[in-house]
């Protein structure tokens, strides 16, 4: 019990610190990738490649590119319960808490496995394994997304900047899986509803963690404070 104790404090003073983690090593991980997969194929864009590509790109691209998903998919654990301990202490553990609570977990857990299990095409069983984690992991992101932006919005007095991030992010997600589901129905092409929108994407989940990731540590400090 003590050590639970221990755990649970360390994750709610130190959750905004790993949302920082997680966006930087994100952030460096991919363009450090992108550019050596590009110097060694000049027709990589963000048009005809999903960003998963960059997983098993040649060279050190791919191992440089999962070693920072894997950081930065393993920070968003104290990251989210940090911000949804915060979220509660607020407004209780109230119905919407929940549902964010159950999404949060799925969105998490499922972009954990996504950085243990690479989107290798040649290999049917890890494509389509790959594939139906990248589908939880986008609905419930939207999900949780939009909550978060709507408790922001209506519940907390927060910068209007984070409700923006959790919206835009949560549409972004939106589409993306309902792209993935146009596309399994009636075949649209996939890298026009979903390769470009999944590397915008990827850059407000970024901006998402970073934000709330100070926007944590500032609520700390002010809680410290009184």
């Amino acid at each position: 019990m003590h050590m639970k104790t221990q755990i649970q404090t360390f994750i709610r003073n130190r959750g905004g610190f790993f949302g920082i983690i997680g966006a930087v090593s994100m952030s460096i991980s991919a363009l450090i990738s992108f550019y050596l997969y590009l110097s060694l194929n000049p027709d990589l864009n963000t048009v005809s490649y999903a960003v998963s590509d960059l997983g098993t790109g040649p060279g050190l691209s791919s191992l440089i590119y999962n070693i920072g998903l894997l950081i930065s998919s393993f920070s968003q654990i104290p990251l989210y319960l940090c911000f949804l301990n915060y979220l509660r202490k607020k407004m209780g553990n109230v119905p919407l808490i929940r549902i964010v609570v159950l999404s949060s977990l799925f969105s998490i857990f499922s972009h954990n496995f996504l950085s243990l299990v690479p989107f290798e095409r040649s290999i049917l069983l890890l494509y389509y394994t790959h594939g139906i984690a990248a589908a939880i992991h986008y609905v419930a992101g939207s999900v949780s997304l939009i909550l978060y932006g709507f408790i922001e919005l209506v519940h907390l007095k927060v910068s209007k900047i984070l409700v923006i991030i959790s919206f835009i992010s949560g549409a972004l997600y939106g589409t993306l899986w309902i792209g993935y589901l146009l596309d399994f129905l009636v075949g649209l092409p996939e890298e026009f509803i979903n390769h470009t929108i999944q590397w915008i994407a990827l850059t407000g989940v970024i901006l998402w963690s970073l934000f709330h990731g100070i926007f944590l540590i500032k609520a700390k400090k002010r809680d410290q404070g009184k």
